[in-house]
């Protein structure tokens, strides 16, 4: 279940090339879950592909992610039901 691995000790990211290859435990992470948000604003959630859980970026191979520098929120965000 990808929604309980970054409580577990997960990488967000598992490429360890991504800034986003980070852990709630990590002095820069506020919050935990399965969507981030950069100081710059960028959002990015997180999926399985395959057996490896990877940030939006390095999952669709955009990625990976960079920083300028700064902390960042990994934060469950959900949908309210209309």
């Amino acid at each position: 279940m990808a929604h309980t691995e970054i409580e577990r000790g997960a990488p967000f990211c598992d490429n360890p090339d991504c800034a986003l290859h980070v852990r709630v435990r990590d002095a820069i992470v506020e919050g935990g879950g399965n969507w981030l948000t950069l100081p710059d604003g960028r959002i990015f959630g997180r999926n399985r592909f395959g057996d490896t859980l990877l940030c939006d970026a390095c999952g669709t191979r955009r990625g990976p992610v960079r920083l300028a520098s700064g902390s960042f929120q990994v934060a469950n965000r959900r949908r309210a039901r209309q």
